[in-house]
């Protein structure tokens, strides 16, 4: 019980917000089934990981959801925040199939 309330609440926090920011990024319409695909995609890459890790992505997350002004005038791009964001979800994912 306790492990699918995390799921879900790492779906609701940072699968959506991630979802969204990801999908508008791209370029791609932003449709409520491709938003709950890639907030699942996600959600399955970040299941079973770190509470801190979970942090660091959440407030990645954040900050790529903060529009720029709102950084307090620090000059990050937009799109390396989510290169950053990207990396820390994959790369864990990336160095376990890797020592498989």
């Amino acid at each position: 019980m306790k492990s699918l309330l995390s799921v879900l609440a790492t779906f609701l926090c940072v699968g959506l917000l991630l979802a969204r920011e990801v999908l508008s990024r791209f370029g791609l319409e932003s449709s409520y089934p491709l938003i709950a695909l890639c907030a699942a995609i996600f959600t399955f890459m970040l299941a079973g990981r770190s509470l801190v890790l979970l942090a660091v992505v959440l407030l990645l997350g954040l900050a790529l959801a903060l529009p720029a002004e709102a950084l307090g005038g620090l000059a990050v791009d937009q799109d390396l925040l989510l290169a950053a964001l990207l990396g820390v979800v994959v790369l864990p994912l990336v160095h376990r199939l890797v020592l498989r």
